[in-house]
């Protein structure tokens, strides 16, 4: 009975900690800090900014998110909502982003690379 319990108990544990860190994504966003947002995406990802959308490598998309963040300074980012698909290989939050006197919705989509949980998809709607 331990040992089940143990086993159980180590998986759980596994599985908290088998996630994005949304929080240091959140905190570079609210920094408008685009370099350590970059150690957090993929080789290729697609970048929305208000109504301009398209696909880029991650110099091309940090340089697109930059020139937003030049535009629209942040004065404050937080996590809304966080989930995962079933299998656990892709994860999403949701967060408010104040910057530049606008209010924006930012949605974040990861995918499990490797053993690492990587940035596809950055989206920055005005609300």
């Amino acid at each position: 009975m331990r040992t089940i319990l143990l086993i159980l108990l180590t998986a759980t544990t596994a599985t908290l900690y088998a996630q994005p860190n949304f929080s240091a994504v959140v905190t570079a966003i609210k920094a408008g800090n685009t370099m350590e947002i970059s150690n957090y995406m993929d080789a290729n990802v697609e970048v929305t900014v208000e109504d301009n959308d398209g696909s880029y490598d991650k110099g091309q998309a940090i340089s697109v998110i930059s020139s937003f963040f030049q535009k629209n300074a942040p004065n404050s980012c937080s996590l809304v909502h966080s989930g995962s698909a079933r299998d656990g290989a892709s994860y999403y939050c949701i967060g408010n982003l104040s910057a530049g006197g606008n209010k924006y919705r930012v949605y974040i989509f990861f995918k499990k690379v490797g053993g690492n949980y990587l940035i596809q998809e950055m989206r920055f709607e005005e609300e």
